[in-house]
């Protein structure tokens, strides 16, 4: 039966998805080099690259892996290499060709041949790097090129690498996320198992962790002799690094985790230790008993438990939570909140101190929907009550139970990512964790914690930015809106983050809603200051202008925003008194005289 181009997609996918799933054996090099076979019948050049590259990867992973000879590997790479140069030029094959010479250099490399294989990856990283990453195929050819560099240099400066790691990583997630396919997970698991060590090299033990639990919770995915070893690994790198820090617990992410990951870029730019990033920061919190996929590694170190109340049953038993108790737990949080807004403010906070110790406890000892049902009402138990003393001045206490209401907010969330729930739901317990993570950083700012003010702002953009639901759009709004105004000593930043912000907050205005009226209408007066710092008087005018009708409508603003507006327009018509005049002329300038 002679190939045909159907005939061979499907083998190359099936081989790809035992390679993944089954790792190397018996019948997985039969699948691979059936492909092979089909590809070469077939004459298609593209197809047989596919195909030669993964047999060529799966031979070597065979061949060094056991000492055999790498005879045959070396002839397979320089077939691949020479292969990929034909179509390096082709835009629907450039991608694959990239990456499989890249592969097939760090192959030769790893026969011995490391002058070979180092000329290869760095010639195939200086064609590529110079290129925009604007499409999925050109995404595909950076990472490749990108980790196959990282790889080859990872003996050389780690300061240079750190950079070129992250990146690599962020590359690798995205792909992971967009493609939906099991080989770009396992590629992920891969890449951070090479930051990893780049982190090793910085000396920040903080950054190893983060990536060693998640390429745990990863590699925990997948099956097959080369997963085994991969778990066992990183094992033995995680209880080395709790030797050195037996203080900081171990916490493997829950399974679904992965997919809202921040940017390893920003973890590295983290002072160090000391600091941390909200990757960082969330996998050393130790008060939650961690995620449903499983706590520690198997003969890994326990998260610990530092913190936890004592209040609660005796030594050695355990609470029994079920639909009763969780009820229960929600009447005493409304009841706790509505003393709050009565300004009973004593006795609601120790019912909200109270409840929020009594569902550390229930966490501790429940798992599934009841576990997820504990952690909605303690993350919001913590929210109130650190909102309640906030609002009384007492934001240093309100700090840690804000941050780890973020905590408890965020781990719920990934656990229902990672679990078959309605999208409702998980919708939901997102608006839940982005506006902690909003309300949070008000604290931040408020106790002179700038750098917790900033990571949390950041956390909850990359989290909702893409949105489609009102609620989450509006909680991105309010996000990005405070955000510009922390960076607005660094225009460059703060201009586009507040324009978003306009932007989104525009398209959500409702005449209707006065709330959102008052939204939009602070981000246009943001907007107007910002283009008034860089001397951008167009946009300033334009900005005023916008404004002037929304402040007319009752009870939208306060009095101070339209105060705050006119001396604005004030300084506008002084600096650029042209484009005010045309601007009342147009009949766009809503400002009195004075202020033209």
């Amino acid at each position: 039966m002679v190939s045909t181009p159907a005939e061979v997609d499907r083998l190359l996918s099936a081989a790809d998805e035992m390679t993944a799933r089954a790792g190397l054996g018996p019948e997985t090099r039969v699948a691979v080099e059936r492909a092979v076979a089909a590809a070469r019948e077939l004459g298609d050049p593209g197809r047989l690259l596919h195909a030669l590259g993964r047999a060529t990867l799966n031979l070597a992973l065979e061949r060094i892996g056991d000492g055999g000879d790498v005879a045959e590997v070396r002839e397979r790479s320089e077939e691949v290499i020479a292969l990929a140069a034909g179509l390096l030029a082709d835009p629907g094959r450039h991608a694959d060709a990239v990456f499989r010479t890249a592969q097939a250099g760090q192959i030769l490399a790893a026969t011995g041949l490391a002058e070979r294989g180092r000329e290869v990856v760095e010639r195939m990283w200086r064609a590529v790097a110079p290129l925009p990453a604007d499409s999925l195929d050109a995404r595909r050819a950076r990472t490749a090129a990108l980790t196959a560099v990282v790889t080859m240099r990872l003996e050389g400066d780690a300061a240079e690498l750190g950079p070129l790691a992250a990146e690599m990583v962020d590359l690798q997630r995205g792909l992971a996320r967009d493609t939906g396919e099991a080989t770009a997970v396992v590629d992920l698991a891969d890449a951070l198992g090479i930051f990893a060590r780049v982190a090793e090299a910085l000396r920040r033990p903080d950054l190893m962790r983060v990536a060693l639990t998640e390429q745990y919770s990863l590699a925990q995915m997948f099956q097959g002799a080369r997963a085994q070893q991969l778990l066992e690994g990183i094992t033995a790198s995680l209880a080395a690094l709790h030797r050195a820090q037996p203080d900081i617990p171990v916490v493997v992410p829950g399974s679904g985790a992965w997919r809202m990951r921040g940017s390893y870029l920003d973890l590295l730019a983290e002072a160090g230790p000391s600091g941390g990033g909200f990757a960082a920061r969330l996998a050393a919190e130790s008060r939650v008993t961690g995620p449903a996929a499983g706590g520690p590694p198997p003969g890994g170190p326990p998260p610990g438990d530092p913190g936890r109340s004592s209040a609660g049953p005796a030594s050695g038993g355990r609470p029994v939570v079920g639909p009763g108790t969780v009820a229960d737990c929600a009447a005493r949080l409304e009841r706790g909140v509505a003393l709050a807004n009565a300004d009973q403010v004593v006795e609601a906070d120790r019912v909200l101190a109270e409840l929020a110790d009594e569902l550390s406890l229930h966490d501790a000892a429940t798992s599934g929907a009841t576990r997820r049902d504990v952690r909605r009402l303690w993350a919001a138990a913590l929210y109130e009550r650190a909102m309640l003393l906030h609002r009384l001045g007492h934001s240093d206490d309100a700090w840690d139970l804000a941050w780890l209401s973020v905590a408890v907010a965020v781990r719920r969330h990934e656990e229902l990512v990672a679990g078959a729930v309605p999208a409702a739901l998980e919708r939901e317990a997102l608006a839940d964790a982005a506006t902690h993570m909003v309300d949070a950083a008000a604290i931040a700012d408020a106790t002179g914690r700038p750098d917790d003010h900033i990571m949390l702002l950041s956390e909850a953009v990359n989290r909702c930015t893409d949105a489609t639901h009102p609620r989450l759009r509006r909680i991105l709004g309010t996000a990005l809106h405070n955000l510009a105004a922390a960076r607005r000593d660094h225009p460059e930043t703060a201009t586009p983050l507040a324009e978003r912000a306009r932007a989104l907050r525009g398209d959500l205005a409702a005449p209707d809603d006065a709330r959102s009226i008052r939204e939009y209408a602070n981000t246009l007066l943001l907007t107007a200051v910002l283009a008034i710092d860089r001397q951008d008087w167009p946009a300033a005018v334009d900005r005023l202008a916008t404004l002037g009708p929304l402040l007319a409508a009752p009870q939208a603003h306060p009095d101070a925003m339209a105060e705050y507006a006119g001396q604005l327009a004030t300084e506008v018509s002084a600096r650029a008194p042209e484009l005010v005049r045309r601007a009342r002329a147009e009949g766009s300038w809503p400002y009195p005289a004075a202020q033209a």
